[in-house]
């Protein structure tokens, strides 16, 4: 069981585009989040998830990190962007339904309005899938909820 919220509250995404099923680990600046490769996964074609798709999965995961600092601090979750990517390197073409992935991001630098983050995605053997540096704008904070 998680100590974490569900990943809808932390994530401003909705399914069929929500892929990130689980936050399994957080600090200010770090996620690890997990996810298995679905059938009804809006991106799989064939039976299999194209390893670009990546991209999506850490921007989630960063998603989730900066939707948990938000809840953390008793404030609601924002948009993001990810505006720029400096470097991505994909190592496997596709994965399969079924496969279980674990996506990890690393805060680089940042400040309240952009930041810049590294994201590995990891198959379910603990082999890189992908990885990436990715800069995010960050949309305005939410007014809070009253």
């Amino acid at each position: 069981m998680s100590v974490f919220p569900a990943i809808a509250e932390l994530v401003p995404h909705e399914r069929p585009m929500l892929c990130l099923e689980e936050l399994t680990e957080w600090t200010k600046g770090h996620a690890v989040g997990r996810m298995t490769v679905r059938e009804d996964n809006l991106f799989v074609r064939h039976g299999r998830l194209d390893s670009v798709v990546s991209i999506e999965l850490m921007g989630q995961a960063i998603a989730a990190c900066l939707g948990m600092e938000a809840y953390s601090e008793g404030g609601n979750v924002r948009v993001g962007m990810i505006i720029a990517c400096r470097t991505l390197r994909i190592l496997r073409p596709w994965l399969p339904v079924g496969e279980q992935l674990t996506i990890r991001c690393d805060c680089v630098r940042g400040t309240d309005s952009l930041s810049h983050y590294d994201g590995v995605v990891f198959d379910g053997a603990g082999e890189k899938v992908a990885e990436a540096t990715m800069t995010l704008v960050h949309g305005e904070k939410p007014p809070d909820q009253a």
